[in-house]
This record gives structure tokens, C-alpha cells and sequence, in this order.
């Protein structure tokens, strides 16, 4: 787990997350100002759609293009892997409980670039369900200041997941037979994140 990661992580625990769901109004951005750049919120919308609410600066503009108030579905439709995550998100926002991804992407269909995303729940009531996804994604090296929209050859490969348990976690026995079918296609199985083990351990650690 990246530095970034690690230290999103403390903080929601220190909140109560792993206990409960910390209250959205607990939030405090300044605290994590360093990688604010590269957080992002995520809800669901009455239909059922799953929007982002806010994004980080740095995550717009390696993508090239506004993501506030947009549906993930309409951001990443051209890629047919991201229905993978959507999913996952959903149905880790149903569950209020977080989620830890791994693998890596393209951002112009050509360079391979590592990816890691911590999502994690909040509860909101302006939300449908009560509940939206808190996230950070592991900063990366991007050049893009023309603000060059890259939907095109955006591609995202999902090679890891944990579930991070709040303290409800999501199982393999949730997921739609099309969602287990799609990950064992892909060789990745879901596993549930040990996070007093990870919070005890270095940085350096594994």
C-alpha cells in the first residue's frame, strides 16, 4: 500500500472507520491536504447511477476532462473493464464498506503505469443509501497541462481486490453471477483486507 493510501487509511480509523462509518461532516479535507489533489468522492444517484460527486484536480486533468457531477458509466463506457469496478463500487456503497484496488492503466493506450484506489464509506444523508465512497488513488506522473481529453485510450486493468470491512465487508456471495464470472475471467479473486494488521505494520511493510 502506497504512502498516500496508508495515510487516508489512518486517518478514517482514527474516525471510528472499521467500527462504523464515520460521518461525512467528520471530514476534514486540511487534514488531508497533501494528497487532496488525488481524492475523490463517489454516490448514488435516485436511478442508481453511480456519479462522482467531486475529484481531485490532478485525477481531471490526467484524464482531461471535468468529473464532477458525471456518471462513472459515462467517463470510462469505453473501456469495458471499468464495468468491473463500477460494480464493485456499487455494490460496496449498498454494503457501506470500503474497497482496495490494484493493478494498473493506460492513459493513452500505450504507457502501462501502476494503479492503487482506496475507497472507503462515509455516511452522508443527502445521499441515496446514506452512505458515499471517500477515495484517494496513488498519485502517479502524468503530463497533460492542454487538458487533452484521453477517454479514448484510457485503460484500466483490475488485478487485485480487498474489501475493507466497516464493519460490514463485501463477499464473494454478493456479487451478480456476471460480477464473479468477469473476475474469475480475469484471474482475481475478492479478499477481505486486514486493516489492524496493515495499521500495526511499517510503511515499508507488506
Amino acid at each position: 500500500m502506497s504512502h498516500e493510501l496508508r495515510q487516508y487509511l489512518e486517518y478514517w480509523h482514527a474516525l471510528g472507520g472499521g467500527k462504523f462509518p464515520p460521518e461525512r461532516s467528520h471530514l476534514d479535507l486540511r487534514q488531508l491536504a497533501s494528497i487532496l489533489r488525488w481524492m475523490f468522492i463517489l454516490e448514488m444517484d435516485e436511478s442508481g447511477t453511480l456519479k462522482f460527486r467531486l475529484a481531485g484536480s490532478c485525477i481531471e486533468e490526467a484524464l482531461g476532462c471535468r468529473m464532477t457531477d458525471q456518471a462513472y458509466s459515462d467517463l470510462f463506457s469505453v473501456n469495458q473493464k471499468a464495468v468491473i469496478t463500477e460494480e464493485l463500487y456499487a455494490l460496496s456503497l449498498v454494503q457501506g464498506s470500503g474497497l482496495l484496488r490494484s493493478g494498473h492503466f493506460t492513459p493513452d493506450g500505450k504507457m502501462n503505469m501502476n494503479l492503487q484506489v482506496l475507497a472507503l464509506p462515509f455516511t452522508d444523508q443527502r445521499a441515496m443509501g446514506g452512505v458515499v465512497m471517500v477515495g484517494v488513488v496513488k498519485p502517479f506522473d502524468f503530463n497533460n497541462h492542454g487538458f487533452t481529453d484521453r477517454r479514448q485510450g484510457f485503460d484500466q486493468f483490475v488485478d487485485e481486490v480487498l474489501s475493507v470491512p466497516s464493519p460490514r465487508f463485501l463477499s464473494e456471495d454478493q456479487l451478480s453471477s456476471r460480477l464473479a464470472a468477469k473476475l474469475k475471467d480475469k484471474g482475481v479473486t475478492l479478499n477481505i483486507l486486514d486493516v489492524d494488521a496493515v495499521l500495526r505494520s511499517d510503511f515499508g511493510g507488506g
